[in-house]
């Protein structure tokens, strides 16, 4: 059974989620979603398997974090992976224990990326 793909791509800086959502594209379907607002209002309306969360959204330092909360509880097997900046070791924890399932550091290591999605699709297709 083919299995596609959802993934929502939550990022404020055009030439990050360009970059992002060309790499993801030919493995999976992307929706794009700027601010807060719309990433809520997409959440809402369609079912996704992943959201790329960027923690600093436009003036809000950590919306990411904000929203997290909120993208679980309408979407609880939805995998949301933190995407920031901010790249220690303790950054990464962090994120980790509020709730996130994974980190990726700017810049995003695509080819990782797609690995994570591509064996997540994997485990879907044999079930």
């Amino acid at each position: 059974m083919q299995i596609d793909i959802n993934v929502l791509l939550v990022e404020d800086e055009y030439i990050n989620a360009w970059a992002l959502a060309n790499a993801l594209k030919p493995h999976c379907t992307v929706r794009h979603a700027a601010t807060r607002d719309e990433a809520l209002y997409w959440i809402q309306r369609e079912d996704f398997n992943f959201v790329l969360l960027d923690i600093h959204l436009g003036q809000f330092s950590e919306a990411g974090i904000e929203i997290l909360p909120k993208i679980k509880l309408v979407q609880p097997n939805c995998k949301v992976i933190a995407t920031t900046g901010y790249g220690s070791s303790k950054d990464e924890d962090r994120f980790l224990s509020i709730g996130f399932d994974a980190f990726y550091p700017k810049p995003v290591d695509e080819q990782r990326l797609i690995e994570e999605i591509l064996g997540f699709k994997g485990r879907l297709e044999v079930a």
